[in-house]
């Protein structure tokens, strides 16, 4: 077996392990229900491989295969971390240290200007991103950014939104290195899970402007892009006008064959291949109502309930029967195939006006709860919102 044919089928093994979803990001920030009692987000790329040791993904010509174009800069290999060892920041509300557990890290987070509920003025997002350098976060200016697993590289936007180039910065030296210009005005970001490519999602007007009627998003299209220089083609693929949202971000399948638009029903997925024919959608992808979606081997998926909480139950992927059930208020990530990332409110106060006092935690399947930040006040302007990404 050729080298390169032997690499490819292990990196497809690791990418099976563990996932982490894209998407779900901000359908909370217009809706004031008690069930939305945080607003989170998970950014496309994270969790796409597993090592022992520090593994490269080499990157080899564009998005449809065949030989790079010679004024194309490949993405850089992406390197992953060994390190699964528990990182927690319980003196923090907002966190200035790293949290991780098993293979998924808080990659950055950042803290916004409206309170649930909103229905007017824009949404502007005040960004930390972690600095592999120093071991915290520091606040950054971009406007929208993308965390590539690994840890390294991010993909930022500057405001305002939609903008018309897309930046490759270097998480360590706080630089851009790559500009890649695009003809469509861009607002969202996703990095594929292996972090080959990054998919960026058009808008004809700022997706995060409130006060639209609801099915007016102003979402125009995507763009693939392989390189560092070339944004690749442009897809035209207007938001769906079921979806209230106004920020409809396209995000990744678990395999990143696929690429998804999110719905605001169940299914919650539409899937598409690369090049916008719409697709069956991969099995137990499109039915996940908690953004943690399936676990990294696929067996296992969390869902709301039961009532009247708080309660997240984790169930077989196939068949639905009960493994597991927590006192917490949402299932946000994975960290492994035993252990979730999870928002919770003190149980013993976790009614009325506490439940937004929350803070992340770390659950595993046998029962056992850990507190990995300070609690915060989700419901109030300046609460923050984790961005998960394979460490």
């Amino acid at each position: 077996m050729k080298p390169d044919t032997i690499l490819k089928s292990t990196l497809d093994d690791w990418a099976d392990e563990a996932r982490v979803p894209h998407g779900l990001a901000d359908r909370a920030l217009r809706r004031g229900t008690r069930r939305r009692s945080v607003k989170f987000a998970l950014f496309g790329g994270t969790g796409a491989l597993l090592a022992g040791a520090t593994a490269a993904v080499l990157v080899a010509g564009g998005v449809t295969g065949g030989a790079p174009d010679r004024q194309e800069v490949a993405f850089e290999p992406v390197s992953l971390s060994s390190d699964t060892s528990l990182r927690t920041d319980l003196g923090s509300a907002f966190p200035q240290r790293l949290v991780a557990a098993g293979h998924t890290a808080v990659a950055a987070y950042y803290t916004h200007n409206a309170p649930m509920g909103a229905e007017t003025g824009t949404i502007r997002r005040t960004w930390h991103l972690y600095n592999p350098s120093t071991g915290v976060y520091e606040q950054a200016p971009w406007a929208y950014l993308s965390v590539a697993p690994g840890m390294q590289r991010a993909a930022v936007l500057q405001g305002p939104l939609p903008a018309r180039r897309v930046g490759v910065l270097d998480m360590k030296t706080r630089k851009v290195t790559h500009w890649i210009p695009v003809d469509h005005p861009v607002g969202g970001l996703a990095w594929s899970p292996d972090g080959r490519r990054l998919l960026l999602t058009s808008y004809s007007s700022n997706p995060d402007a409130l006060g639209r009627s609801p099915g007016t998003s102003p979402r125009t299209g995507y763009y693939v892009a392989g390189s560092a220089k070339k944004p690749g083609a442009f897809h035209p693929l207007p938001a769906s006008k079921d979806n209230p949202n106004h920020r409809q971000d396209l995000g990744w399948s678990r395999d990143g064959k696929l690429i998804w638009a999110p719905t605001a029903t169940v299914p919650t997925k539409v899937f598409y291949d690369l090049d916008g024919r719409r697709r069956p959608a991969p099995a137990h992808e499109a039915d996940d109502m908690e953004a943690a979606g399936l676990s990294p081997d696929g067996t296992l998926r969390a869902v709301f309930g039961p009532r009247p909480g708080p309660s997240i139950t984790i169930t077989k992927a196939d068949g639905g029967r009960k493994v597991a059930s927590f006192p917490v208020q949402q299932a946000l990530a994975w960290a492994d195939n035993g252990r979730l990332f999870a928002i919770g409110c003190d149980v013993k106060k976790c009614a009325r006006k506490d439940e937004f006092r929350n803070r992340l935690l770390l659950v595993d399947l046998k029962g056992k709860i850990t507190p990995l930040t300070g609690y915060q006040r989700s419901d109030k302007a300046g609460a923050w919102t984790p961005v998960f990404t394979h460490r």
